[in-house]
């Protein structure tokens, strides 16, 4: 038979001590972090306001403790989440940077007026 896992919460878990509801043979629990709410305002005619929500998970049961997995939620009421390793988090957050940056270094552009006809530049004719 194996021994107990420990119970004991990780530095990053929200829970109080002793939380962990873990049974010989029977279903596991969690540790868990609500790490960290971003209020996304709305963005006329593109989004309404919402919420990403960033956790931290970690299945526990008497036998086995899982990795952490950094979860994902859009949304303000019950949202889905998106489970991701450490490993994909970190991806994901390293090609969020480059696409920031990337928006960021380019030129910008003036918005374009729906409709209009680009004019050509003094001196010259259509």
């Amino acid at each position: 038979m194996s021994e107990p896992v420990d119970a004991a919460c990780p530095p990053w878990c929200d829970q109080p001590t002793g939380h962990l509801q873990v049974e010989p043979a029977g279903p596991g629990d969690y540790h868990i972090s609500a790490f960290i709410v971003i209020d996304l305002p709305e963005i006329a005619g593109i989004r309404e306001g919402t919420a990403v929500q960033v956790a931290i998970e970690q299945y526990v049961t008497s036998t086995t403790i899982y990795d952490p997995l950094i979860s994902l939620a859009v949304g303000d009421d019950d949202p889905d989440s998106e489970a991701l390793t450490l490993d994909e988090a970190d991806a994901l957050a390293t090609a969020l940077s480059r696409a920031v940056t990337a928006a960021r270094d380019a030129p910008a552009h003036p918005p374009s007026k729906q409709g209009a006809v680009p004019r050509p530049p003094a001196g010259e004719q259509p």
